[in-house]
C-alpha cells in the first residue's frame, strides 16, 4: 500500500510510535518559529532548561505580532527576546520586519521539512509542503531542546481538487467553502492533504493562503505536495536549491474524501461572528460598514503570478 505525502513526511521523521491513526506518535522537529506574543515563556522555559544551544535545525524568533504598544512592557520583551536568540543561536527576526509565518514562509520553509510553532496559523508553510504544526509554547521549547513532539496520529484527509478557478474567485475562497461545508471544528483531529488536477493551477501563495486558514477549521495542519509552481516560489525568493518534489503515491489510502470543483466557486465572506458563517458575497453587497480593520497576522488573498 502506498503513501500519502503526509505519512511520507511522518514516516521520515519517526521517533517513536506506528502511524496508524489515534496512536500516540512521536516526531522530529527539523524547524522552531515563535512571536512576541509566546516568546517570552518559551525563552524563558528554554533558559531553564540549562542548554547551551538550539537543537533544531533553524530555530526563529519574530516581533511583530503585539500590535498594540501600551507601555515599555512590549519593548523589554523585544529586547529580551533579540538577547535569548542571539544566546542560544536562534535567528531573530526585528520588528517591522513582518509576522512570523510570511517571513518564514519566504527564509525557511522547505518541502519535507517539520516545523512546529508557537503561532496558531504555523500550518502556512504547508503550501510549500512542508509539515507546519502550531503547539504550545512548552512544546515547541521542548523541541527547540531536541526532543520529540508527541501527538495523536490525526486522520489524513484527500481534499481533491478539480477544475480552475473561474474570474473572481479566490484562493480564500477556497478555504471559505471549505469552512461552509464543515465549520470551524470539523478540521479537529485531521491534516488535510489537498490533491488532484486543479492543485497545479494554484501558485504556492494561493496554496499558503488556504493552508493558513485551515487553521480556523480546527485542522492539525494542511499541506499541498510539491511541482513547478512550488520550484518556481523558491526560485523568486532565492532558494530553488531547496526544492523537493513531493507528492502521494497514486495508490496512497487516505481515511475520507472531499472533493471540491474550483469552477462551481464565486466569492464568499465571513459573516460576523465565526469564520465558518459563509455566504456568497452577493448576499450581503449594499449593506453598511461601519468598521475596518488591516489585521497584523491571517493572510489574505495574494494576487496570482502572471
Amino acid at each position: 500500500m502506498g503513501q500519502t505525502l503526509t505519512e511520507k513526511i511522518l514516516d521520515d521523521h519517526l521517533v517513536e510510535g506506528d502511524l496508524e491513526t489515534g496512536e500516540e506518535i512521536g516526531i522530529e522537529i527539523d524547524q522552531v518559529l515563535t512571536q512576541d506574543t509566546t516568546g517570552t515563556m518559551v525563552w524563558l522555559q528554554f533558559e531553564a532548561m540549562g542548554l547551551d544551544e538550539v537543537q533544531t535545525e533553524i530555530a526563529a524568533q519574530y516581533c511583530d505580532h503585539q500590535t498594540y504598544q501600551f507601555d515599555f512592557k512590549n519593548t523589554d520583551d523585544h529586547r529580551f527576546l533579540r538577547s535569548a536568540a542571539g544566546k542560544y543561536g536562534a535567528y531573530f527576526s526585528r520588528p517591522g520586519n513582518g509576522i512570523c509565518h510570511n517571513v518564514h514562509r519566504e527564509n525557511f520553509a522547505a518541502p519535507g521539512k517539520t516545523l512546529l510553532g508557537s503561532d496558531s496559523h504555523t500550518p502556512t508553510p504547508g503550501g510549500l509542503g512542508e509539515l507546519a504544526i502550531g503547539a504550545g509554547g512548552i512544546d515547541v521549547t521542548v523541541a527547540m531542546g531536541g526532543a520529540p513532539y508527541y501527538i495523536e496520529m490525526p486522520e489524513i484527509v484527500n481534499v481533491r481538487l478539480e477544475g480552475e478557478l473561474p474570474e473572481w474567485a479566490t484562493a480564500k475562497d477556497v478555504i471559505l467553502e471549505m469552512l461552509r461545508r464543515l465549520s470551524v471544528k470539523g478540521g479537529v483531529g485531521k491534516i488535510l492533504e489537498y490533491t488532484g488536477p486543479g492543485v497545479e493551477t494554484l501558485t504556492a501563495p494561493e496554496r499558503m493562503t488556504i493552508t493558513n486558514m485551515g487553521t480556523e477549521l480546527g485542522a492539525t495542519t494542511s499541506i499541498f505536495p510539491t511541482d513547478h509552481q512550488t520550484e518556481d516560489y523558491l526560485e523568486r525568493v532565492g532558494r530553488g536549491d531547496e526544492f523537493t518534489e513531493i507528492q502521494p503515491d497514486e495508490d496512497a489510502e487516505y481515511d475520507d474524501e472531499i472533493v471540491v470543483d474550483l469552477s462551481d466557486l464565486e466569492p464568499l465572506i465571513s459573516q460576523p461572528s465565526m469564520p465558518d458563517k459563509v455566504v456568497p458575497v452577493r448576499e450581503v453587497a449594499g449593506q453598511d460598514v461601519s468598521q475596518v480593520i488591516v489585521g497584523s497576522c491571517t493572510i489574505a488573498q495574494i494576487g496570482r503570478a502572471s
